[in-house]
């Protein structure tokens, strides 16, 4: 058995070597070897206090009395937390914070209802520009391919093309795939409970 100890502790102290620091080597002395595992047993490793062995009954005892107090936990209402957020100044509560009403004159009204109507006019004549813009553009594009395609067909089907790189556009397919036709599915497991008279 010395000899097998032995022979072991020697295995032990190659290992620690290339595994373990300088340190770390002391604690180990031999090792319990398997086809799979090499452990390393702490020799020199305190020894663990005896567990004193606890009666039943005051082990049940105790478990009875920490049932009751998560009981009377449970059966408390929640309390409310007080939210700072919520806290209003007494002298802003005293006041009546309305705004008063604001009297126009009758010039103010007019000139407000000149700037929105100046306002309304512009934005039409501004809309009314961007679309003679665009169809003069687009008419023009027209004219342009059609000339194109009077002096080469070929250069009016490249240039009629999609750039894919023109604009970013990802595209995806349907997520489920199509019915299968003459598909008859299975009913299921179910439990009849309708009452039988």
């Amino acid at each position: 058995m010395t000899s097998v100890l032995r022979f072991l502790s020697s295995q032990s102290t190659a290992v620690l070597s290339q595994l373990c620091p300088q340190g770390a080597r002391s604690l180990f002395t031999f090792s319990r070897t398997s086809p799979l595992v090499n452990t390393l047993v702490p020799i020199r490793a305190s020894h663990l206090r005896k567990r004193k062995r606890v009666d039943p009954k005051i082990e049940q005892a105790r478990e009875a009395r920490l049932k009751k107090r998560i009981k009377r936990l449970l059966k408390k209402d929640k309390e409310m937390v007080a939210v700072e957020d919520f806290f209003v100044m007494p002298s802003l509560l005293e006041q009546v914070r309305e705004r008063p009403p604001v009297s126009v004159s009758f010039e103010e009204q007019e000139r407000r209802a000149a700037l929105e109507k100046e306002w309304s006019r512009f934005r039409r004549q501004q809309y009314l520009a961007e679309e003679a813009a665009m169809s003069a553009m687009v008419t023009s594009q027209q004219r342009a391919l059609q000339e194109l395609r009077a002096e080469s067909e070929e250069l009016f089907q490249q240039a009629v093309q999609v750039d894919p790189l023109l604009i970013p556009y990802q595209r995806l397919g349907p997520t489920e795939t199509p019915p299968i036709s003459a598909y008859d599915p299975p009913d299921g497991k179910y439990v009849d409970l309708t009452p039988m008279e």
